[in-house]
């Protein structure tokens, strides 16, 4: 019994690190988007990694849509951070195109996640509401609820 109680500690544990990791990664996003944010709107694009590393790219745009700045975090834990990501400053967001040489020298994860920024953008000008991407668990719960069995 002990050894079950041991491990019931453990896994209890890991849960409350990985939590509290977690909500630090949460405030640093809040935190790198205010700043962001401050100096004008935001255009964001996200990719989850499910068995790779995750991507969110943050783009500051001026009253035109051109790109000022941006901010990449990229990893596959929750200790990744944004770093400068300045790859499309100066660029119209609008402008950005799937196959531009910028993008395209990218990884995929990386091209897609830009490509879901200017997505986004584009949805947004155009007062569209952007669709939130569900849950890994939810996929999963419809995917096993559609299985026909007989």
């Amino acid at each position: 019994m002990n050894n079950m109680l041991a491990l019931g500690i453990l896994v209890v544990g890991a849960f409350l690190i990985q939590s509290a990791l977690g909500f630090f990664q949460i405030r640093h996003f809040g935190n790198e988007y205010n700043e962001l944010k401050a100096d004008g709107r935001v255009a964001i694009g996200k990719r989850a990694g499910k068995l790779t590393s995750g991507t969110i790219i943050m783009f500051q745009l001026d009253e035109e849509g051109v790109i000022i700045r941006g901010k990449k975090l990229q990893g596959t834990t929750i200790l990744a951070r944004f770093k400068p990501y300045n790859n499309f400053n100066g660029r119209l967001i609008e402008a950005i195109k799937a196959e531009d040489p910028d993008v395209l020298a990218e990884i995929k994860i990386t091209r897609k996640t830009i490509m879901n920024a200017v997505t986004n953008y584009r949805m947004f000008i155009n007062g569209e509401i952007i669709p939130e991407k569900e849950s890994p668990f939810k996929e999963l719960t419809k995917k096993i609820t559609n299985i026909k069995f007989g």
